[in-house]
């Protein structure tokens, strides 16, 4: 921590100093009735002067979480019981995604009387994990993103949450990622589309125009063996069975069915088309590396930021692993199949819903009012790359200047038509997943492209009949 507080500034040292005693307070690691350590050494521990510790103890006075006695130090007060206790859980991604540990600190300062105990979950068991415990009483706000929404949506555990009103000044279209019917039921936070992240400087030392909204798959194959060529290494990489990834192409193919020439029914050309489309891209291991190919977003990034490859399918949420490099890197549009094909890519909206048995429900809605507050949104637009949903904080000035940020951030307000979430495929999550299964078997060459395209098409021909009945 030592090395983490040198490169803060005075203010974050203090702001530091501050929340981290307040926390422990009302986070019950400090007791009514037990003292704080002396002044000198909380000053050599959090690297402030005596000074500035006596003005961080004064902040904690006004706020009735300790007394000041002359000569023997500082109590803590039994304000400290009267304290409201928030449990959180979230996606233990936030903390990149959206610096949630500082927005929540912010929410600590304004309201010192609701503590929130914030519970990092999985990711992969996220939607059964808060189910389960908001069953029971056991979370009062948790996160969720649009495709855990949707999950929890289509298993009816809608119920779980309790109706939210929606707020004006956010991007209409991040609260349609959290409404069932006429209710909304989580409120947005942060959104990103899914988009092509590229080295700037690779593109040039290929002597490759970069990428442009007119771009097709076909374009980006050239562009990457031309790069692969000219660097003598992998030039593409991501995820390729991802639930944010591989759908684009189901989206962009179309989820039609037709007939064959002999009345039989099979998945339209466009999707086949879709389908091979990915698969070239993927197989072909001259640009794309085949050791990594179903690794984790992580090594995606790690790899990208590595300069080991010059092109990742990515979000914003990730790409705050960029911001204190010297990485030559922008943004475009995801390509389309054919050149002048109407732009389709998936939107990733994150926020924060209440849980309907929770027995703070007042003190939960200042929470989730917060994170879409004004406050916490320039917070988000300040320090991280990831999009604020609320419209004034996400179109403003830039935020603080050092942060690695794309130059071409912007370029979302003008397609925000191209955007689409994961219901609008047409299959439900859980088949998303078994078709995530039937990719790898197919990459693997356990199955065929046929017996791929009869997965496909009984997985769709099950979601039309039981949306019909």
């Amino acid at each position: 921590m030592s090395s983490k507080l040198a490169r803060m500034s005075f203010q974050e040292r203090l702001d530091h100093f501050i929340s981290t005693i307040r926390t422990e307070i009302v986070g019950g690691l400090r007791k009514p009735g037990t003292y704080l350590p002396s002044e000198s050494t909380m000053a050599k521990q959090f690297q402030l002067s005596n000074k500035s510790v006596r003005k961080g103890l004064e902040l904690l006075v006004e706020e009735g979480l300790i007394v000041k006695i002359d000569r023997v130090g500082s109590m803590v007060t039994e304000t400290a019981r009267q304290i409201i206790t928030l449990n959180f859980g979230y996606n233990s991604t936030l903390n990149e995604d959206f610096v949630l540990g500082d927005l929540l600190a912010e929410f600590q300062r304004l309201h010192p009387y609701i503590y929130v105990r914030a519970i990092p979950m999985s990711v992969d068991e996220h939607v059964k994990l808060v189910g389960e415990m908001m069953s029971n009483g056991l979370l009062d706000v948790v996160s969720l993103n649009s495709v855990q929404f949707q999950e929890l949506a289509e298993a009816g555990m809608t119920s779980m949450l309790e109706p939210l009103e929606e707020v004006d000044g956010l991007y209409p279209i991040t609260s349609e990622a959290f409404r069932v019917g006429e209710e909304y039921f989580v409120r947005p936070i942060s959104f990103s589309p899914v988009v092509l992240c590229y080295n700037k400087a690779h593109f040039a030392e290929a002597g490759i125009p970069e990428p442009d909204s007119y771009w097709t798959w076909e374009d980006l194959l050239q562009a990457a063996r031309r790069i692969s060529e000219v660097r003598g290494k992998h030039s593409i990489y991501f995820v390729p069975a991802s639930e944010n990834r591989y759908p684009i192409f189901l989206l962009q193919g179309g989820m039609q069915m037709e007939m064959d020439e002999g009345g039989q029914i099979r998945i339209g050309e466009k999707m086949a088309e879709s389908l091979r489309l990915y698969s070239r891209l993927v197989k072909d291991h001259t640009i794309f590396p085949k050791y990594f190919a179903d690794r984790s977003d992580d090594e995606t990034i790690q790899l990208f930021a590595q300069e080991q490859v010059s092109i990742i399918i990515t979000t914003h949420f990730n790409m705050n692993a960029f911001n204190q490099l010297q990485l030559p890197y922008d943004v475009c549009p995801i390509p389309g199949i054919h050149r002048g094909d109407p732009q389709k890519t998936l939107l990733i909206t994150i926020g924060a819903g209440i849980s309907h048995n929770s027995r703070e429900k007042e003190a939960a809605r200042t929470l989730v009012d917060f994170l879409a507050s004004a406050e916490a949104q320039q917070i988000i637009r300040d320090r991280t790359v990831s999009i604020p949903a609320l419209r004034a904080a996400a179109e403003a000035g830039a935020g603080q200047e050092h942060l690695n940020r794309p130059s071409r951030t912007l370029f979302y307000r003008e397609l925000f038509p191209t955007f689409k979430y994961h219901h609008e495929i047409g299959l439900p999550i859980r088949a998303m997943k078994t078709f995530s299964r039937s990719l790898k078997a197919y990459w693997s060459e356990m199955i065929d492209e046929t017996m791929l395209q009869e997965h496909l098409k009984e997985l769709i021909v099950k979601q039309l009949a039981e949306t019909d009945s």
